[in-house]
């Protein structure tokens, strides 16, 4: 009778999520749009625990070090058990203080510098505009001064211009600044959700560090459950469990090196650049310097990214250093490529330049900007995957021919 249960049981279980599939697949083919509105309602509303996770993600590394700093400075191995998890807690809290404040004064600093300069560059820019199309006139003059039609068109077009550009620029450039500097068209409204949710995910972000670990081994207790143990394995195979928890700290390790790695590498760039900009008073510095960090970040493409537009802001100002400013770009990239990005990073991904160069245009098109800069680890973690099961397989195959052609031995001799 238990027997007859269990089978009606399972087959019930089977029919219900076979028709359960089945609505889902009904409304992800004739409902998606609904779908994805709903899906994007969510994402609004667990988006300062996005900003949360993310933030003490990249800050756990940190809190851990001032922890682990701490209790070293304090000898806890000779304090009795009771003063032990007092002062690990009051560590703890410390630690993820220190960590909050570096971040957010980082932050500070970069967006106090950025929207100063941006300003500044700016408004430079509207006040040398007549003074860059003269040059432009003159040069193009010089260039046709043979051609006196050519001239003409010159000097026509150039006045169109230099109004046209000084009254865009007492109209709409200037009174708008503010606006410009925010993002264009995003608006008031916008920009305060996004500040509200990224106060918010500071606030979550001390949840999470303050659990952090906590939540691993209750992720891992949960991973038990749902894989429990098998009996009578073979010698080269794992528990379940034991192997995703496996590929989960395989995956953090790419992601997480690769990103903390980048993020140091990118600082580095910037104050190299930062310097050399100040002592060949270049214009534009800080901007310059912050924006170069900054798209140090995303691999490949990032330092052609940066150095196009400060490449061109500079160009407006003085060609020369124009010139100096490219080979600064070219000379640091080739640094940053074959000596410093190496010896912060190491070989991470275990990628050739081809799959990094796939990663980034195919992450990169599907998420933007954040899947240009994490693309290159995720794909390197799929990319293991499929070279651990292609090995495996081959490692199978190799074997059941071994045994084969044993086994053929062994009949021939007998």
């Amino acid at each position: 009778m238990e027997e007859n249960w269990k089978d009606y049981y399972h087959k019930g279980l089977a029919v219900f999520l076979t028709v359960a599939m089945c609505i889902l697949f009904f409304f992800l083919l004739f409902r998606f749009d609904q779908i994805r509105a709903y899906a994007g309602m969510i994402m609004k509303i667990l988006r300062p625990f996005a900003f949360g996770a993310v933030i003490a993600y990249l800050l756990s590394p940190l809190c851990n070090h001032f922890e682990c700093y701490f209790a070293r400075i304090c000898n806890l191995e000779k304090r009795s058990e009771e003063a032990v998890r007092k002062l690990k807690r009051l560590f703890a809290g410390i630690s993820i203080f220190l960590s909050l404040f570096l971040f957010c004064f980082i932050i500070y600093v970069l967006v106090a510098m950025v929207v100063s300069q941006v300003f500044s560059s700016v408004t430079m820019l509207v006040e040398a505009m007549p003074g860059y199309i003269l040059k432009v006139t003159m040069w193009l003059e010089e260039l046709v001064k043979e051609d006196t039609l050519l001239i003409n068109y010159v000097e026509q077009y150039s006045e169109q211009i230099m109004t046209g550009m000084q009254d865009f620029a007492k109209t709409q450039l200037l009174p708008n600044i503010n606006s410009i500097i925010s993002g264009g068209s995003i608006s008031v409204l916008t920009l305060l959700m996004t500040a509200k949710d990224l106060v918010i995910g500071l606030i979550v972000a001390v949840y999470f560090m303050n659990s952090r670990k906590l939540f691993s081994q209750q992720a891992k207790l949960v991973v038990y459950a749902l894989f429990p143990s098998k009996e009578h394995l073979k010698e080269d195979q794992m528990q379940a469990a034991d192997w995703i928890l496996k590929e989960v700290d395989i995956i953090n390790d790419y992601l997480g090196g690769f990103i903390k790695g980048k993020l140091l590498d990118s600082l580095i760039i910037g104050l190299i650049c930062i310097v050399f900009t100040g002592v060949v008073n270049m214009p534009y510095a800080v901007l310059v310097s912050v924006v170069i960090g900054v798209t140090n970040i995303i691999p490949f493409f990032g330092p052609f990214i940066g150095a196009i537009p400060t490449a061109v802001l500079i160009l407006m100002v003085s060609p020369v250093k124009c010139i100096y400013f490219i080979i600064f770009i070219l000379i640091l990239q080739q640094f940053d490529g074959n000596i410093l990005g190496p010896k912060i990073l190491g070989n991470t991904t275990h990628l050739s330049s081809f799959w990094v160069l796939f990663a980034i245009l195919l992450f990169g098109g599907l998420f933007g900007i954040v899947g240009m800069v994490i693309g290159v680890p995720v794909f390197a973690f799929f990319y293991q995957l499929a070279r651990e099961w292609v090995l495996g397989r081959l490692k199978k195959q190799k074997l059941k021919k071994e045994m084969m052609n044993a086994a053929a031995e062994k009949a021939a001799r007998s």
